[in-house]
């Protein structure tokens, strides 16, 4: 538990701090994001604003992790394999998104990449994926049945769920990042609940790997509520796809270490329905010529029904808790006689 502690510290007060020397940063440089001609008018005021925040919060769990691993390594001479790799996806899901996040900068646009690139850059990262996990970690190719103790193999054909789960995730996150904070608050929770379910996992069960993802997973939401002291509407900086791809990336590999990949889609509940609400949107709209929604992402829709931008952003907190909360609760449920 003392590590998930120290890592949490590190991560928080590192963010906090080094966030507003980035915004400084960007603002003597006059960096700053382009909004979408598509999105809500209301959000033209947001033109100019720091963007790529990500990189602190990832640079800050990065730092959290190696601290805690050499110390935890000098003492007792334990790391595992399962936690470096956990930090690879979140800085190479990272790495995608700052790509797209850097040419919308230099090119003067509101969108980076393309999104078939970034749908093959995903995929590179899910070939990694599924070479490490398969040859290095030997990860079990089955699916826990939430309610039950029963555990489907799958064999071979178990890889392309975790390749559905890494893109679905990584994309489902990004999506949500649509408002000030509302990304990071909502992930913070998820990450949460994923660090105690490693916790329990550690601590009950003796899986040995499973405190280096708490220590990331603390790390990471600690770093993430620092960067929100400075994201929360209205922002002073954005996360930017760098952030949003990385959060994603982390959250599906904790679904998958940790053996939670059902689960995965009750605890991101919120981030199911973001998803969702667009999927509803373009099938509707090119089957039928109509709109189900105002706008997609469901949170635009809340904003042009007149929904004041904070009370969206805390009423969809609310939601991620309650989902989240349940998810827990389920996962907690193999522990009751």
């Amino acid at each position: 538990m003392t590590w998930i502690f120290l890592s949490i510290m590190i991560g928080g007060i590192m963010s906090l701090i080094v966030t507003p020397l980035f915004i400084k940063f960007q603002r003597n440089k006059k960096i700053g994001k382009r909004i979408r001609i598509d999105g809500p008018k209301t959000h033209s005021t947001k033109t100019g604003t720091p963007t790529m925040g990500g990189l602190v919060f990832v640079f800050s769990s990065l730092v959290s992790y190696i601290v805690v691993s050499l110390v935890k390594y000098y003492r007792h001479g334990d790391y595992s394999i399962e936690g470096i790799f956990a930090i690879s996806v979140l800085l190479l899901c990272s790495f995608i998104g700052f790509i797209d996040d850097y040419i919308a900068i230099k090119m003067q646009r509101s969108l980076g990449l393309r999104w078939w690139v970034k749908i093959v850059l995903l995929t590179v990262v899910c070939i990694y994926f599924i070479l490490f996990s398969k040859y290095v970690l030997n990860i079990n190719t089955y699916l826990s049945i939430p309610f039950t103790d029963m555990k489907v193999e799958l064999g071979n054909w178990y890889y392309i769920i975790v390749v559905l789960i890494l893109i679905s995730t990584t994309n489902a996150v990004n999506l949500t990042d649509g408002l000030d904070g509302l990304a990071a608050g909502a992930s913070s929770i998820v990450l949460a609940v994923f660090c105690l379910i490693a916790f329990l996992e550690w601590s009950v069960l003796d899986v040995n790997s499973a405190i280096d993802i708490a220590v990331i997973g603390g790390g990471t939401l600690a770093a993430c509520i620092g960067f929100l002291w400075w994201n929360t509407a209205p922002a002073e900086i954005f996360m930017g796809d760098t952030g949003s791809f990385g959060l994603g990336g982390l959250i599906a590999t904790f679904a998958i270490i940790l053996k939670q990949e059902i689960l995965l889609i009750v605890i991101g509940g919120l981030f199911v329905i973001e998803t969702l609400s667009v999927i509803i949107q373009v099938l509707w709209f090119k089957m039928f010529r109509r709109r189900v929604f105002k706008m997609a992402p469901i949170h635009h829709h809340f904003e042009l029904l007149g929904w004041p931008e904070i009370k969206i952003i805390i009423r969809f907190w609310i939601v991620c808790m309650l989902f989240a909360g349940v998810g827990f609760f389920i996962y907690y449920l193999k522990f009751v006689d």
